[in-house]
């Protein structure tokens, strides 16, 4: 396969066949969005950098992935920018360093990037040993929600229940809820069908919470069948199992995963090592 793909062909490419040539392979994916990456598109250099960092079609390098996240940060994109912010807020690629992620979202969010303006609202109320300040966070969940951010409706419908920086408003916060569970956030609709189900309407709270199970991380699904195993009702405790369930197919899918990558970069190794019976034959010569 030719990964040098020019910058004239990729321009001349219509939006049926770049669209065709991503849904490909993952190799050939990565080979067409790294050609584009090298011809300075700098969208494709930051869904390249995402592709180092999860290991798409590529051998997984987070720090290769943070330096094409900063190249495409240095050219003017907030989506490199906010990857920039994740990258030394979780350690990917580079030592972990928090006020350096936060000033990364701050610079995007101050130009309307939604996901940096949820991070910076994330790092503002959770992150260790960081300035916490609950009421900045709060201001930038609500940017984020109002330009339709699921998962920043669902955080002010934490802050409006709870009555964090502010008086709780039980009834606004289930607003809220009900948006970012529409909008596809599981934890929204986890914290909708709680509310639906304390409020006397148990089936819709029970078919959100089902739907909920289905999207969740490993981490909140472990959580969630815990509380739901806990209250007793065959119909929650049937979901608690449907979610340990899916515990155990993200494991087993993860342990798929490492062994593919570790066969991968075994071939590679293989492949970059020395031949040494070609070489004692020359030597004999």
């Amino acid at each position: 396969m030719n990964e040098r793909i020019s910058y004239s062909a990729l321009k001349g490419m219509s939006a049926d066949e770049l669209r065709a040539e991503l849904s490909a392979e993952p190799a050939r994916s990565a080979a067409l969005v790294r050609a584009a990456a090298h011809n300075g598109i700098r969208g494709a250099q930051v869904v390249y950098g995402q592709m180092l960092l999860d290991g798409t079609g590529v051998a997984r390098d987070p720090q290769a992935a943070y330096r094409w996240f900063v190249i495409a940060a240095d050219a003017g994109s907030l989506d490199g920018v906010n990857m920039v912010g994740r990258c030394h807020e979780l350690g990917w690629g580079v030592p972990r360093d928090l006020e350096e992620a936060g000033r990364r979202y701050r610079a995007a969010a101050v130009e309307g990037h939604v996901w940096a303006q949820f991070n910076l609202g994330t790092l503002l109320v959770n992150a260790d040993d960081f300035a916490a300040d609950p009421a900045r966070a709060l201001h930038w969940f609500v940017r984020a929600a109002r330009r339709g951010h699921p998962k920043a409706m669902a955080m002010v419908g934490r802050f409006l229940e709870q009555g964090w920086g502010r008086p709780a408003d039980p009834a606004a916060a289930r607003r809220w809820y009900r948006r970012a569970a529409l909008g596809g956030d599981y934890r929204g609709q986890f914290d909708y069908a709680r509310t639906r189900y304390a409020d006397g309407a148990p089936e819709e709270g029970i078919a959100w919470f089902a739907r909920a199970i289905e999207t969740a991380v490993p981490d909140f699904c472990r959580l969630a069948a815990e509380g739901l195993r806990a209250s007793g009702d065959p119909a929650l405790v049937a979901i608690a199992d449907r979610a340990l369930e899916r515990v155990r197919q993200a494991e087993t899918e993860e342990a798929q995963a490492a062994q593919a990558e570790a066969t991968q970069r075994e071939a590679a190794a293989r492949k970059a090592r020395p031949r040494r019976g070609f070489g004692r034959w020359l030597r004999r010569r």
